[in-house]
Order: structure tokens, then C-alpha cells, then sequence
């Protein structure tokens, strides 16, 4: 259950990229964007960016229930926190066992 303030969306994204060289695959990023959605213009409240390369390096591949701090760098103070995000993210290469994301079970920071 989500507290005050505090938004639930718990979905599970897949991508599988083909044919993407060893060099765009280390370079790559996941960039993690908070919008706030309007009628005409949508708004950035946060944004993270994570490398690939920092979580396939991770063991077993993954970054599990990990808060980040996102920030605006389009605000007035890039250092401001905006917002905080609970993410999971697992990144495999061809060959690599797949690992399964487990469901958070609770509030407590891991």
C-alpha cells in the first residue's frame, strides 16, 4: 500500500535490442525519467541515468530494489533531489542465465 505522497506502478519492462555491437552495448545507458504529464506539454520532474556496463557488472547482472534520487538537470538546482524511485533493473547478454526479478516484500531500504 502507498503512503501519502507515495505512487505504486509496478510493472516489468523487457527489452531485447538485436544486432547491437559490443561498443553500443558498454556505451549504452537506461535513463530514467519522471514526467509530469500535461495537457500540452509534459514536464520533467527527475530524471536518473544507468549504465549498463554498472549493473552487468553487478553480481548476478542486477541492480535489485535499489532507491535513486532523481534530480532535474533542466531545474534551477541540478542538486535538488525531486523525487525518489524504487528500481530493480537485470541486464543479460547472449549466453547469460536470466535472472529473475523478485517482488519487493517490503518498505525497508536494501
Amino acid at each position: 500500500m502507498g503512503g501519502i505522497g507515495e505512487i505504486i506502478w509496478d510493472e516489468h519492462l523487457f527489452l531485447e535490442p538485436k544486432q547491437v555491437s559490443p561498443k553500443d552495448a558498454e556505451d549504452a545507458k537506461i535513463e530514467i525519467r519522471l514526467m509530469d504529464k500535461g495537457m500540452f506539454k509534459d514536464a520533467l520532474i527527475g530524471q536518473f541515468d544507468l549504465d549498463l556496463t554498472f549493473v552487468y557488472l553487478k553480481p548476478d547482472h542486477v541492480l535489485l530494489h535499489k532507491w535513486i534520487a532523481l534530480n532535474n538537470p533542466n531545474g534551477d538546482d541540478y542538486a535538488t533531489i525531486q523525487a525518489y524511485v524504487k528500481v530493480s533493473v537485470a541486464v543479460a547478454c547472449t549466453g547469460d542465465e536470466q535472472v529473475q526479478i523478485t517482488e519487493d516484500d517490503g518498505p525497508e531500504d536494501t
